[in-house]
């Protein structure tokens, strides 16, 4: 089958493209997965839409109350962002994610999009309650990560066919707010992680006020750990540690593989190592 190849110059001819082919049509950023998929027989689109080049794309800026991470934005930009420098866990991320070949031209939009469970990016952005700017001929729309995917199943998300993702925004973070990353892999390199664990949090007199845990690489999609988000509101920094450190989320409902015992055994150290990141970075640390 012939297929099309469009690099549209503005977003609103992009989401014509989308309005008339669907389903049909694969939206290709910086390509990492797309490509594969191909190759792999997996994917056989009449249209591919390269959107890398799209105005405004590769942006990333903050006004009161976001940060804004354009859709083209690609992991190399995201590193080298000062307005990303305070987001401790997002860079930690960032720094582990494949390869510096891949940073040039990988994104945060495709990272959430191809919604894996062990996505490096898309859980760090899980941790930090982002939310994904949908736009289409219908209008806009913003969806929390949290109700982003399919949690029935990988590699899913509820991104309607004539939908494009331009940008990703975070809550900023305020004085007293920090976050913290873990990933455990077989190796360091281009491994895909075994474990992965994000936090953010906030401290009010020395003493968590809120919290967010994202797990990844335990369950089919990424998931909250909301019993320990809820069990250290309240506690002091080395009461939390030590809850934390002693606490398997139940949350990671582990399915049987190769890796499970050895999951078992590292999640809650993961997590404390994620929170000791987190409250050193809330209290200033960079």
């Amino acid at each position: 089958m012939n297929t099309e190849f469009y690099r549209p110059s503005c977003k609103e001819d992009a989401i014509k493209l989308l309005s008339k082919y669907g389903k049909d049509l694969m939206i290709v950023n910086g390509g990492t997965d797309a490509v594969l998929s191909i190759v792999e027989g997996k994917a056989d689109p009449k249209a591919i839409m390269h959107v890398a080049g799209l105005p405004g794309f590769h942006e990333i800026m903050e006004d009161g109350d976001y940060l804004y991470i354009g859709g083209g934005a690609t992991f190399a930009e995201m590193q080298a962002s000062p307005a990303i420098a305070r987001y401790k866990g997002l860079i930690e991320a960032l720094s582990h994610l494949a390869s510096p070949a891949i940073r040039t031209i990988g994104t945060a939009a495709g990272n959430i999009c191809t919604a894996a469970p062990a996505a490096d990016c898309a859980a760090m952005l899980y941790a930090l309650r982002a939310e994904a700017v949908l736009e289409s001929s219908e209008g806009t729309r913003i969806l929390p990560l949290s109700d982003f995917y399919i949690t029935t199943s990988s590699y899913s998300t509820v991104i309607k066919e004539n939908e494009l993702v331009t940008e990703i925004r975070i809550p900023l973070l305020r004085k007293g707010e920090g976050s913290g990353y873990c990933r455990l892999s077989r190796r360091k390199a281009q491994d895909i992680a075994k474990v992965i664990i994000g936090v953010r949090l906030a401290l009010e007199n020395e003493a968590i006020a809120s919290c967010s845990v994202a797990l990844g690489a335990l369950n089919a999609t990424l998931v909250h750990g909301e019993t320990i988000e809820k069990a250290v509101i309240g506690m002091k920094k080395e009461e939390a540690l030590e809850y934390v450190r002693s606490t398997f989320p139940p949350e990671a409902k582990l399915h049987r593989s190769y890796f499970t015992e050895y999951k078992k055994d590292v999640v809650a150290a993961a997590v404390e190592r994620a929170f000791s990141m987190a409250l050193g970075n809330a209290e200033g640390e960079f």
